[in-house]
């Protein structure tokens, strides 16, 4: 197996918190018509790869914008090459946590 896709060393806060809000979780309704979260015990478990794959868009996003951020103080002027790459990542991740969520 790779090493890449095992879950060892991957206890980090980050990547537990974007697991947990990347989970599918189900909800019941009660007698007075209130939608409830049951307590984990009907949550669909997101793929590691899948997270990693979400973090590593995340991280894309934040050099691009430092990158602009850096460009646009040094140069004084908009890179629309960088705002272009910024655009492609927002939209894979937003593709990426869509399509993940509707499967």
């Amino acid at each position: 197996m790779c090493a890449c896709a095992s879950t060892e060393g991957r206890d980090g806060e980050t990547y537990r918190w974007l697991k947990r809000a990347l989970s599918r979780r189900r909800g019941a309704a009660t007698k007075d018509r209130r939608v409830r979260i049951q307590d984990g015990t009907d949550e669909e478990e997101t793929s590691d790869r899948f997270v990693l794959i979400v973090m590593l868009m995340i991280t894309f996003f934040a050099g691009l914008i430092a990158l602009e951020i850096v460009h646009m103080v040094f140069m004084g002027t908009w890179n629309e090459t960088v705002f272009n790459g910024i655009m492609l990542v927002v939209g894979t991740i937003v593709g990426a946590v869509w399509g993940g969520s509707k499967a």
